[in-house]
């Protein structure tokens, strides 16, 4: 009688091998969805205690100005922030991911009385989330605070955008700034000086340009 050697397989085949290599791979997407889930909560956090922060400075302004600051003092951020802001808040805090100066609207007035601070969460669930708010034409926001007596915001919501005084005055060339970061024409005096400040935002050239007249008043 011939007796034959049983003999045993212990490789994987191709079949179980892409199995095993597709799974490493979900559990790494995974990984890496939540490590940046952590970190979009992250910058979020910071977002919301900036703006906390910006709110005490232009309250504290408020108090000592019977004024919000103008919008011209908040366009700016870090060391390029505009030194009147600075015995309220002496390091104007930036976003974190853009580096660049959070959204601030006051009302359009040359004492406004409300204000609003927009940002961009990048956690989108989280439950404060807004979406579509913001300044007329510049609505890319999902986060606010504000003022107490500010008008509340909607989803999808514009504020309303005053236009200047029409005609300029005889021998006057019409002068342009920006309310809501949009071209507008503004009011001028008898002696042809325009109100630039502190109704009108800088447009840093929005207003010279070819869809826009010029000359701007910044």
């Amino acid at each position: 009688m011939i007796f034959k050697k049983r003999t045993s397989s212990w490789g994987f085949t191709l079949t179980e091998m892409m199995i095993v290599v597709a799974i490493l791979g979900i559990l790494a997407l995974i990984s890496i969805m939540s490590y940046m889930q952590q970190q979009y909560k992250g910058n979020d956090s910071k977002r919301k205690a900036d703006l906390d922060r910006i709110k005490i400075a232009v309250e504290e302004y408020e108090k000592d100005n019977n004024c919000y600051p103008p919008s011209s003092l908040m366009v700016k951020c870090g060391s390029d922030a505009d030194i009147a802001i600075h015995p309220y808040l002496n390091d104007v805090p930036c976003d974190p991911t853009t580096r660049k100066a959070y959204r601030y609207e006051v009302e359009a007035s040359t004492c406004p009385d409300w204000y609003r601070i927009y940002s961009l969460l990048q956690y989108l669930q989280d439950l404060s989330v807004i979406p579509n708010i913001g300044p007329a034409g510049d609505q890319n926001y999902n986060y606010y605070t504000s003022s107490n007596n500010a008008p509340p915001v909607i989803a999808g919501e514009t504020t309303p955008i005053p236009t200047g005084s029409g005609a300029a005055p005889p021998g006057c060339t019409k002068q342009y700034g920006c309310i809501n970061q949009q071209c507008v024409e503004i009011p001028l005096d008898s002696n042809c000086a325009p109100t630039c400040q502190p109704v009108y935002d800088f447009c840093f050239g929005q207003c010279d340009s070819a869809e826009n007249p010029a000359p701007e008043c910044v």
